[in-house]
């Protein structure tokens, strides 16, 4: 305990996130589809349909397990980085996210609520930086409702207040492997510290809290 305490309050260190918490949930639910689309198949189901259905839930169970699969075992990039530089969000097959320090207008805990397909989920004690609409909208929006995906608005939650238009950038402890106290106390401590450091000049290639930029 006391190792991540000070792991945590090192300001200097950076700290980097796997994505294994999302990889065990994705391979239980592929397995769990292959399971079930398996048992319908050798059952020999009478109508084209059922046929259909079942191949598609093996061939997205397949994908699932596999994805899964890597996430936990092998992940190849941390899925959250957060360092003197600021947080760095990769979000698979869609793009990296940088928020520097010095973009962050707040710390909070919210609980957040939304619906994904025809399931609701309500997310306590998430972390999350307050940035403002206009550098949501340069850095981190896309455009695209494909590549969002039905749970983006889980990620970035728009906060409507006497800060002016922001957006609520969630950091959520359910998807690594941290704790939901641990990543508040990463990010405050490094945000408090750095927040009045002056952006470096973009000069050629960058390294952002010791990942290359992309």
């Amino acid at each position: 305990m006391t190792d991540v305490l000070g792991k945590v309050t090192d300001v200097n260190r950076t700290l980097a996130y796997g994505g294994q918490k999302m990889g065990k949930s994705s391979l239980r639910l592929g397995l769990l589809a292959l399971a079930v689309c398996g048992v319908l198949i050798w059952l020999g189901p009478d109508v084209a349909l059922d046929w259909l259905i079942a191949g598609i839930g093996i061939a997205l169970g397949a994908a699932l397990a596999i994805y899964g699969g890597v996430k936990w075992l092998a992940p190849p990039t941390p899925a959250l980085v957060i360092s003197p530089k600021g947080i760095r969000q990769y979000i698979d097959f869609v793009k990296t996210v940088d928020i520097p320090w010095h973009e962050v207008r707040g710390v909070d805990s919210i609980d957040i609520s939304g619906k994904v397909g025809r399931d609701v989920h309500h997310l306590t004690n998430v972390t999350v930086v307050l940035v403002t609409r206009a550098f949501y909208d340069r850095h981190i929006h896309v455009g695209s409702w494909f590549m969002r995906g039905p749970a983006w608005h889980m990620l970035y939650v728009p906060k409507n207040d006497t800060m002016g238009d922001m957006v609520q950038v969630a950091l959520h402890h359910q998807v690594v492997e941290a704790s939901a106290a641990e990543l508040r106390e990463a990010v405050e401590w490094r945000w408090k510290a750095f927040r009045d450091a002056k952006p470096a000049p973009a000069t050629g290639p960058r390294m952002f809290g010791g990942f290359r930029r992309k």
